[in-house]
């Protein structure tokens, strides 16, 4: 089943990257391979590197329970309620994990 296609529009320092990334652990935590289906788009060079970057830190960041990943960890809990901590954090890192070793996978793209 295809997922629907998402834009989000908005101005600079609305938190696009941080509702971005937050979407995109999110569909991480659903399924942790979700990644080798996902493209995301940006319009910059800068904003496509932003946003890698920001993802791995966060998931790197709720599965080690680190508080500056705390914000993500609050907004992933609420779109799973039926999920514990333990395995949120759980399917965090093996998505990390399996980003790592399957690299080209993981499309964040500039137009």
């Amino acid at each position: 089943m295809q997922s629907p296609l998402k834009v989000y529009k908005a101005s600079a320092g609305s938190g696009k990257t941080f509702t971005l990334a937050a979407e995109y652990i999110k569909l991480l935590v659903a399924n942790p391979t979700a990644y080798r289906h996902i493209l995301a788009v940006t319009f910059t060079k800068k904003a496509t590197a932003e946003m890698k970057e920001r993802i791995l830190s966060q998931l790197y960041g709720i599965s080690h329970a680190l508080p500056s990943s705390n914000g993500y960890f609050a907004q992933v809990c609420a779109a799973f309620p039926e999920l514990s901590h333990e395995e949120i954090r759980k399917r965090t890192a093996t998505a990390l994990e399996m980003m790592l070793h399957d690299f080209s996978h993981f499309r964040i793209q500039t137009i």
